[in-house]
Order: structure tokens, then C-alpha cells, then sequence
């Protein structure tokens, strides 16, 4: 049977897993195999080993590179725990990354107490007793095992967890810690406040958020004045992927228009995403300024002049972000299916650690 290796890439990458997780068998159907599952559901990439992978008292070559391809390594101590050779040369193996690459390691002790593991007391003392009656009180295996427990269960622990209480709320907690200590990359919102942001764009800027994506969405006092402040610009260029809602009144804010035109050229020189949504609006209103996006341009030439650089480029960036693949949400379509698709593309792409557009077509 092949290890669980949910969204992994075959690409070569610094890190192939997000979660890697330790534990004894005893744990597999209830508590573990709950976390892996709630993990699983919000896209991380996790690492747990199927039964019959791990036996032995050594650690596998691959649970080994595993461990040293994974951000994050939670190690679930149960009453069992140490009565396994193959764990403890595991846990022997998570400490020594922990040390040499910064690895970042939560304990979770599970209906036992930290101290116990700490000093090798109750269970763990009837453990670490059995081996060392194999390989010797002073024997160096037992040695390094005691202080990997030691040294792994004085490790800060995401938070006590005892024999009461709702195991599927402690799960909630760890999986929202995971979430906010591996941010996924940046995401720009683009869009005109009047017409979406309590609506489409608020609901799309929430979707992404709770997935873990560090989101900006301008705030309602900044959508006034003709030029884009330098911290909007800023957040353009640290963003992976800025997504364009192209709404009725888009084209009438010449704010909209300027940080659409710095939007595509950090697509061009710096490979950043532009995904275009067209709320409401067909495409080729946007592309050849058809409706109210002609009405929009018209007003606008009537201010700066109808052949003037800045009204020039806005026309150029308009053709340039409707010719994008994107997605057309049209009147009378539920808006949270184009969100989920949106959101499930985005998680697509963090999780394939590279960046592509999106296979829909706007036509």
C-alpha cells in the first residue's frame, strides 16, 4: 500500500509536505487519523504513514526524506508511543531537524501529561524499562531515545489536552494554527468598491482568507483621489496574484484603471497572475470598451483629452485584461459556485508551488 500523499508534486521542491505526522498506531482510527482528515479538507499536504510501512526498530528511507521535505512535524504522544522502536528512531530523526534545519515541531501530548514524557514517567518509564532490558540501561540507542523525548516535550505544545473535552474542537485549534503558520502566498483584490465590495468581492476576499491566502482588499476610505498611493503599489508587487473584478463601473475610477495598468505591468516583468472576473459585464464590453465601459471612457476623455497618454494606456490595459482567461459570472448565476471555483484554483496553484491561469475560457 502506498503512503498517503495528499496533493504532493512530483516536482522537486524544498518542501514536498506541509504536515508530516508522527504517532503510534493507536491513534491511527480516532484522533490522528481525524487531524489527517481535517488537514486533508483544507488542502494541506500531509504525511502519514499506512499501516505495514512502518515496522522495524529503523526509521524508512522515505518516512525519512519525508520528514525533511515537511514545514511542519507534529509528533502525537499517546500512552503507546514509546513502546515503539520504529517512533522513537523517528522522533530521534524530527529532533536532530528541528535542530539543524529550524524545523518547526508541535507536540501534542494526547491523554497523557507532558511531564511524563519530559521524564519518562508512568507509561513512558514502563517503556523506555522494556528497552533498556534489551539493549542495556547505558546503552547509547536508549540514551539518544530518552533525550529526544526530553527534548521534544519541551517543545512548546499547541495547548494542554486532557482526558476531557471535545477532541474535534482540539483539531479545529490545530489546524488554524497550521493554517496561520504557513500562510499561503499573497493575493491582490482589484475592483470598484461601489458595486462589489459588500457583495461578490467581500464574500470572495472572506473565501480566500479562511483558506489561509494573505489577502488584500483596500479599505472603503481609500478609494478616493486620482492617483494610488505608494502602499497600494506595494502590496501589487508582493502579491503572486492579483485577481480583477470587472464590474459595471469599473472603467469610470481612474484609480481602478492606474492599478490596473501597474497590475499588468508586474505581469510582465515580474511573471505575476492576473485572473479577471467579469461581473456582470460580457468580455468584449471590457476588451473593445462596448456599454457602459464606452460611456466610462468617454467621460474620461472628456476630462484628460481623447488622444491622452493616460487615457490611452487605460484603453490599452482594458484590451490587454479582458484578451485573460478568467471567469464571466453572469446575471442570473450563484455567485459562491464562481467563488469556490476561484478559491479552488488558488489552492491549486500554492499547492503545485507554481503559477498558471486558469483552464476556463471567457468566451
Amino acid at each position: 500500500m502506498e503512503n498517503r500523499e495528499d496533493d504532493a508534486t512530483s516536482t522537486e521542491t524544498d518542501f514536498r509536505y506541509d504536515v508530516y505526522l508522527s504517532f503510534k498506531g493507536e491513534t491511527r482510527q480516532g484522533f490522528t487519523g481525524n487531524l489527517y482528515n481535517a488537514l486533508r479538507q483544507k488542502r494541506f499536504r500531509t504525511f502519514m504513514y499506512d499501516e505495514g510501512t512502518q515496522n522495524g526498530e529503523q526509521i524508512s528511507p522515505s518516512h525519512s526524506k519525508a520528514i525533511e521535505q515537511s514545514r511542519i512535524i507534529i509528533v502525537v504522544f499517546s500512552e503507546k508511543y514509546a513502546y515503539s522502536r520504529s517512533c522513537l528512531e523517528e522522533l530521534v530523526k524530527i529532533v536532530e531537524c528541528m535542530k539543524t534545519n529550524n524545523k518547526l515541531v508541535w507536540p501534542i501530548f494526547y491523554k497523557v501529561a507532558p511531564d511524563d514524557v519530559r521524564k519518562q514517567k508512568q507509561y513512558y518509564e514502563k517503556a523506555m524499562n522494556i528497552h533498556e532490558k534489551k539493549f542495556g540501561k547505558g546503552s547509547e540507542k536508549v540514551q539518544k531515545w530518552r533525550s529526544a523525548l526530553t527534548e521534544a516535550a519541551n517543545v512548546s505544545e499547541i495547548k494542554p489536552f486532557g482526558a476531557a473535552g471535545y477532541e474535534y474542537q482540539y483539531i479545529e485549534r490545530i489546524v488554524e494554527i497550521v493554517a496561520e503558520s504557513l500562510p499561503r502566498y499573497n493575493i491582490f483584490l482589484s475592483f470598484r468598491g461601489k458595486d462589489t465590495r459588500y457583495s461578490f468581492t467581500g464574500f470572495l476576499y472572506d473565501a480566500l482568507r479562511r483558506e489561509g491566502f494573505k489577502t488584500f482588499m483596500d479599505e472603503v476610505e481609500l478609494e478616493g483621489g486620482d492617483q494610488i498611493p505608494s502602499s497600494l503599489i506595494r502590496e501589487i508587487e508582493r502579491s503572486r496574484l492579483s485577481i480583477v473584478v470587472l464590474s459595471k463601473h469599473f472603467a469610470y475610477s481612474s484609480w481602478c484603471l492606474d492599478e490596473l495598468f501597474k497590475i499588468l505591468e508586474c505581469m510582465k516583468i515580474k511573471n505575476h497572475l492576473v485572473w479577471p472576473i467579469f461581473y456582470k459585464v460580457d468580455p468584449s464590453d471590457v476588451r473593445y470598451q462596448k456599454n457602459s465601459y464606452d460611456e466610462a471612457m468617454t467621460t474620461l476623455e472628456e476630462k484628460h483629452g481623447k488622444n491622452s497618454d493616460k487615457v490611452l494606456k487605460w484603453r490599452s490595459a482594458l484590451f490587454e485584461v479582458a484578451n485573460l482567461k478568467g471567469w464571466h459570472l453572469e446575471t442570473g448565476q450563484y455567485e459562491y459556485e464562481c467563488i469556490e471555483k476561484i478559491v479552488k484554483k488558488a489552492i491549486d496553484n500554492d499547492n503545485q508551488l507554481c503559477i498558471s491561469s486558469p483552464c476556463s475560457s471567457t468566451e
